[in-house]
């Protein structure tokens, strides 16, 4: 039986400047096998790192490839990865990857022959996370909802990966993912015939949880076009994607190797719609303690010597907390230093209190900035004073 519509994922290309450059060589075959095993492709779903680190020459060498190959291959529709903008004035890189890809938005949602296609996107230039503004996540919950029926796939595409999901994203993976992790799921979980890709681990296909639908959703790990990473947490040399038929009672996902042209057997899921997803509550599952950052202080003026206290929310990793003048900066390219700064994985996470003590600001105005997983990108800022007393 001939499916309604078919459709590919590929996910973290990594093109380099160098078009001889092993990732870009595997993006140009990944593009090359499509066309020749899906020449009735409706659409390929590009999960993020596009690039490997964002600069225009690779958005460029990325660009010609496409060039060279579009003629008989569906529109690709991309999504940025940390890679795409990680550590950067983030308006720059973004006009990198909207010249290269067409994409104009951070955020988008397609129909394709009927099927609801949605597309996440960070708003914030983090090392290794994403970050989805409220606006986003309310975006989110209304576009997710329309026109929804339970028997009907909704497609959601987002770089990163959830809290304790998919290959990759495990705690004890060192997980780093979408920081507004709880507020996702939440959405998420009211709509189990949705199906979300995402990628960012590069764990190969066949791995444990390359598909994980124990609540939520079902999602699906991407594994990457560039390079792979197995369970024993090691690189090895590969290039992987999914080929996807929906049909009308079920969709079926099919791991592709690239790199060889192949099947990739063990890898063959068969999703029933409507789906059986165990529902859960927000409010005890023990897979959603992580929410969008935030911070308070306990007050707003101190005085001289007087002990600073934080009280935090949605901290993992490497987060820090610094003190900075009033209106400076932090990100790598104008580098401030804070004046004091704590990690919060030295106290508590993901929620906690800190305090700064010993300190000796001179009387001013400052900023307490949350600094999210670097010393280098602003989160949130709260303005304080320190007066003499």
């Amino acid at each position: 039986m001939k499916p309604h519509m078919s459709f590919q994922v590929m996910s973290d290309t990594h093109v380099a400047e160098d078009p001889s450059h092993v990732n870009s060589i595997n993006f140009d075959q990944a593009l090359k096998d499509i066309l020749k095993t899906a020449p009735d492709s409706d659409g390929i779903m590009h999960v993020g790192d596009v690039t490997d680190s964002g600069h225009p020459g690779q958005f460029k060498t990325m660009a010609s490839i496409w060039e060279r190959n579009k003629a008989g291959l569906p529109p690709v529709y991309f999504t940025t990865g940390n890679h795409d903008v990680r550590w950067a004035d983030f308006e720059e890189r973004m006009a990198s990857f909207r010249n290269a890809t067409g994409i104009d938005q951070l955020y988008y949602d397609v129909w394709i022959k009927g099927y609801h296609f949605i597309f996440l996107g960070t708003e914030k230039p983090l090392k290794d996370c994403a970050y989805l503004s409220a606006d986003q996540l309310a975006w989110f919950d209304m576009k997710i909802a329309e026109n929804s029926a339970p028997d009907k796939p909704i497609f959601i595409f987002v770089h990163e990966p959830m809290m304790n999901t998919v290959a990759g994203a495990q705690t004890r993976n060192g997980w780093h993912g979408i920081r507004q992790d709880r507020e996702l799921k939440t959405i998420l979980s009211k709509y189990p015939q949705s199906i979300l890709f995402t990628g960012h681990t590069h764990w190969e296909l066949g791995s444990k949880d390359t598909i994980y639908n124990a609540k939520y959703a079902t999602l699906f790990n991407v594994p990457s076009v560039a390079y792979l990473w197995t369970d024993e947490d090691a690189y090895k040399d590969g290039s992987q994607g999914y080929y996807v038929d929906v049909y009308d009672d079920h969709v079926l996902v099919k791991g592709r190797d690239f790199a060889n042209g192949s099947w990739i057997s063990e890898a063959t899921y068969r999703i029933p719609m409507p789906p059986q997803i165990p529902v859960v509550d927000p409010k005890t599952d023990p897979d959603m303690t992580l929410g969008n950052p935030t911070m308070q202080l306990d007050k707003r003026h101190y005085l001289v010597g007087e002990p600073i206290h934080v009280t935090y929310a949605g901290s993992l990793n490497k987060d820090a907390f610094g003190i900075f003048p009033r209106g400076a900066v932090p990100n790598e390219v104008r580098q401030i230093e804070p004046l004091a700064f704590i990690l919060t994985n030295t106290v508590q996470q993901p929620d906690g209190m800190l305090t700064f003590e010993h300190l000796t600001l001179p009387p001013g105005e400052y900023d307490m900035i949350y600094l999210g997983e670097t010393m280098h990108v602003e989160l949130t800022r709260l303005p304080f004073e320190v007066t003499a007393g």
